[in-house]
């Protein structure tokens, strides 16, 4: 599942760091550490707008919103085993179908939680030692694990 807003801003990077010369400086550092964040900030929007598009078959407005409200209590990190886990939530078939996905693609869940990893390194003062075309590369790769999430938790023959 591509998403514009990193989309944009992986273009806008990359664009700097070729035109000013700053791959291998203190500057892709900062610009790759602040694309991490992005990237996660991004992924958690997607993950709670699925869940919000799943509740929205029920009736009840109030139960709607308490379910749609409930993501952010119970899911705290955005990498593949917590996807999993929330998916659980819903019934155990929806984890299978998410795990049946994944393992036929395990280089995309490297790459997925490499993002993940990083940004939490730089959210807890550790930095990052990955470069924009590694940052850039995870997320090519791994953004189909949205994907995954997505048809897992929307496809009816799941429930």
């Amino acid at each position: 599942m591509r998403i514009v807003r990193i989309e944009q801003t992986l273009e806008r990077c990359e664009e700097h760091l070729s035109t000013s010369v700053a791959y291998g400086t203190e500057i892709e550092s900062l610009l790759t550490q602040s694309i991490l964040v992005i990237m996660c900030a991004e992924f958690e929007q997607k993950i709670e707008t699925i869940v919000r598009e799943k509740c929205s078959s029920i009736e009840d407005g109030s139960i709607r919103e308490f379910l749609g409200s409930c993501v952010g209590a119970v899911f705290r990190s955005v990498k593949s085993n917590e996807i999993a886990g929330l998916l659980n939530r819903f019934g155990p078939s929806y984890k299978e179908a998410f795990n049946q996905k994944t393992a036929d693609n395990p280089r995309a869940v490297t790459f997925y939680n490499n993002i993940v990893t990083n940004r939490h390194g730089v959210a807890h003062s550790e930095g990052s030692n990955a470069t924009f075309r590694e940052v850039k590369q995870f997320y090519e790769e791994g953004h189909v694990l949205l994907d995954y999430f997505r048809e897992a938790l929307l496809d009816r023959d799941c429930a």
